[in-house]
């Protein structure tokens, strides 16, 4: 009889676990709390940041992972990429929007409605999500309703599956529109607002999430072990060469001290600085799309500037500084970043920083130039000379810590031989005579 009623209520037991989907419970104070300060752009150093927190949380034992978003936004494929991995990750991923005066602007919106749990602290806000070009200002036409519809068709498909409120995101996408996190959690946009963390990890407490494709109860995590992921330097570095503003300083540095090493040899520095913002910049070009054109009339800019050496008119140096300007405004490609905000001022003040370098070192090299041939017919003639390459009757003299091509009027002359200069063909070839001793 007993033994009947005992094998009843395992029956009705499994067929109530079968329906209802098994649903475990997060270890509480033994397993760890993992905490991302993620306060800057989505850019590709932050997916990184973001993979090696995952990556510590698998590796620590985590229960939880914490995001404290705080962004202006970011790039849309970037974004893309982190809510996969928040999606494919086996540890509960909160993503709070902190601190007080922080948001979650442009990609953050994706960022925020794509975690199991979404929370806000008090004063922060949340939205604003329609996409932008790389320089700022708003894309036009056929290309911003195709960019829309894309966000739209993504934020909405997320924020079905966390069971968030889609009417609202679809507006943060289309109309700009911009909320409170009191407003947010009115609208079911998130699930919390928190004072601080430890509010936080009381609050989630008993919400039960799916987490791959399991139930998932979120246990007592408020007396755990909380391990800070700093973001490393690689993070860093990647993120500071994948923004558009430093993309464009890179190819406007490279250009600009090459071209003067170029135009006015000697400095070194210049040349060693262009080299390097050089490699700098074909590094950023492999991390975020640079358009091919806006590199060339950079370059060709540097080049109608440099032109003025040969003709000096102020025309080539305008249109090299107007090729300039125009090369670092479209040389991240916009298209391929919808989530991308910058200002326009950047790239405006790098170009007429680099313009002005490009311009001194070109008319000193034309000072030079001019000081050299009025030097050569006042001030040479008489003056001593050694040989370096031996006249016959053509080589080379030093006269005055300077090289100069140079013939010999007194025939044959070697290399280390004391010359004297007779004159000046052209303003560039001295003529010279072996001085007698």
């Amino acid at each position: 009889m007993h033994s009947g009623r005992l094998c009843f209520l395992s029956l009705v037991l499994l067929l109530v676990n079968v329906v209802i989907g098994p649903t475990s419970v997060c270890a509480q104070e033994s397993r760890p709390v993992v905490v991302l300060d993620m306060n800057m752009l989505i850019l590709p150093g932050t997916l990184e940041y973001l993979e090696s927190g995952l990556r510590v949380a698998k590796e620590q034992n985590a229960g939880l992972v914490v995001i404290k978003l705080n962004t202006p936004g970011g790039m849309l494929e970037t974004t893309q990429t982190m809510i996969q991995s928040i999606f494919r990750s086996e540890v509960p991923v909160v993503v709070y929007v902190a601190p007080q005066g922080g948001t979650a602007t442009s990609a953050g919106v994706f960022l925020t409605v794509a975690g199991h749990i979404a929370a806000m602290s008090p004063g922060t806000s949340i939205g604003s999500a329609t996409p932008v070009q790389g320089s700022g200002q708003d894309i036009q036409g056929d290309m911003k309703k195709k960019a829309e519809n894309m966000i739209v068709a993504l934020v909405k498909s997320i924020s079905d599956q966390r069971g968030r409120n889609v009417e609202w995101v679809e507006k943060a996408v289309r109309d700009a529109n911009s909320i409170t996190e009191k407003e947010a959690l009115q609208q079911k946009v998130i699930d919390i607002i928190a004072t601080d963390l430890p509010d936080l990890l009381r609050q989630i407490k008993d919400r039960e999430v799916n987490v791959a494709n399991n139930k998932l109860k979120i246990g007592d995590f408020s007396q755990s072990q909380i391990i800070a992921v700093e973001a490393s330097l690689k993070t860093k570095v990647v993120n500071v060469l994948s923004n558009p503003a430093v993309v464009a300083l890179l190819w406007l540095g490279a250009t600009t001290g090459i071209s003067i090493e170029l135009y006015h040899p000697g400095g070194i520095l210049p040349g060693v600085v262009g080299v390097i913002c050089l490699v700098l910049a074909l590094i950023s070009s492999q991390i975020i799309p640079v358009s091919q054109g806006g590199v060339l009339l950079i370059i060709v800019g540097a080049l109608l500037i440099g032109a003025e050496l040969y003709l000096t008119s102020g025309i080539l140096a305008v249109g090299g500084v107007i090729s300039m300007l125009i090369g670092s405004l479209y040389l991240v490609d916009s298209s391929t970043l919808p989530g991308m905000q910058a200002s326009m001022g950047y790239p405006i003040f790098f170009t007429l920083v680099m313009a002005s370098l490009l311009l001194g070192a070109v008319f000193a090299a034309i000072r030079t130039s001019r000081r050299r041939v009025t030097t050569g017919r006042e001030g040479l003639i008489g003056a001593a000379g050694l040989v370096l390459k031996g006249l016959n009757p053509s080589g080379k003299v030093r006269v005055n810590g300077e090289i100069w091509d140079a013939v010999s009027k007194s025939g044959e002359i070697d290399k280390d031989e004391i010359i004297e200069v007779l004159g000046v063909q052209n303003g560039l070839v001295l003529e010279v005579k072996k001085r007698e001793e």
